[in-house]
């Protein structure tokens, strides 16, 4: 199916906003291992670089990175740290655009190592993917025009990789307008039974919920998503780290903008200028559904930690904060008796857990 040039007009709103993801979560991204004693290399891969700037000289992800590096490069005390930026454009007029506007940031970028390549995806990442191993830290982002280049063993090769978080952009609208095309969803993990609910309003959100299929038995992965309404078509992001602190870092970049969507996704219709006098109803569906989906699992005893609030949080694509309103709705509700936990990535990271308290006679 042939792609259309995306740069041969201003960046829109929804390219702006899938930039701006890209931009807070590597500004979150970067601080975590600029002075991390197991990593001595930083590594960035942009697989779809593109020229680097729009027409109207609005930023792209080549120079959204080199901005932000030059930002924390400063607050930097690990002066052996190596930085290393990767770009890829197969286009050839897109590549030698996106030439001159690294050659017109390298100045500003002093001991930061660049390579450039004008490789088809799947040769870029080949000849790349060796150096993704040993003490260094990874982020790779894959802005690729359509649904074809994440394939299956592309997927279970990043999620392999130690310390390494991806985010890869998905033409979603394209499966829901192609349902039955081999072309389109043979190379996506969707199945025939997702399609029963699927729109052009949550097609991304489906589309993403279907990638844990893909993830190895034996690997523990973490996986989110934002779906990027663009014109009357939805797109969306794919975000996916190994450790609980990446999908933290990228589910707090997303709830500023939105959730999971840059639009109402679940049609709620709520006006935060215009509160209701019932603050139920300015509740999003998103919200309401998770903390029924807590309280279920916590009387039911399949939740019983501090930590399993955690998790379970970020797996549902939400923020600790959620989970611990969760909780103290249930107190509120007298479904559990009065008490705090603590909810974080912090006491995540501690040895010690706090047990969920029920009333007598309940599941422990």
């Amino acid at each position: 199916m042939p792609k259309r040039n995306l740069h041969k007009k201003p960046f829109d709103e929804g390219t702006k906003d899938k930039l701006e993801l890209y931009r807070g979560y590597l500004r979150e991204w970067l601080p975590v291992f600029i002075n991390s004693p197991s990593v001595d290399t930083l590594q960035i891969f942009d697989f779809f670089a593109g020229p680097g700037l729009d027409i109207d000289g609005n930023s792209g992800s080549p120079v959204i990175t080199c901005d932000e590096i030059r930002n924390v490069l400063d607050q930097c005390h690990k002066r052996h740290l190596k930085v290393c930026l990767y770009f890829n454009e197969h286009a050839a007029d897109k590549y030698q655009k996106l030439l001159d506007c690294l050659n017109a940031q390298k100045p500003y970028l002093a001991g930061v190592t660049f390579d450039t390549r004008q490789d088809d995806f799947h040769d870029a990442f080949k000849k790349w993917q060796p150096l993704m191993r040993g003490r260094v830290a990874n982020l790779l982002f894959l802005d690729q025009n359509g649904v074809d280049k994440i394939t299956k063993p592309i997927f279970q090769s990043i999620v392999k990789i130690p310390r390494t978080d991806f985010l890869f952009f998905i033409s979603s609208a394209m499966v829901n307008r192609f349902k039955e095309s081999k072309e389109i969803c043979g190379h996506l993990p969707i199945k025939k039974e997702d399609f029963s609910s699927m729109n052009g309003q949550n097609v991304h959100r489906i589309l993403a919920n279907a990638y844990p299929r893909w993830i190895p038995d034996d690997v523990d992965y973490f996986l989110g998503s934002f779906s990027i309404k663009k014109g009357a078509n939805v797109y969306g992001l794919v975000f996916g780290s190994g450790h609980p602190r990446g999908i933290d870092k990228f589910l707090q970049v997303a709830w500023k903008h939105g959730g999971d969507a840059n639009f109402d996704i679940d049609k709620d219709g709520i006006d935060q200028r215009q509160p209701s006098l019932f603050a139920e109803y300015d509740k999003p569906t998103k919200i309401s559904e998770f903390e029924k989906a807590l309280e279920r699992e916590v009387l039911h005893g399949t939740l019983r930690t501090n930590k399993d609030l955690y998790l379970f949080a970020l797996r549902n694509g939400m923020i600790a904060s959620h989970a611990r309103d969760a909780l103290s709705l249930m107190v509120k509700n007298e479904k559990l008796p009065k008490q705090t936990l603590h909810v974080s990535y912090d006491a995540w990271k501690k040895p010690d857990m706090e047990n969920i308290q029920l009333f007598a006679g309940k599941k422990k």
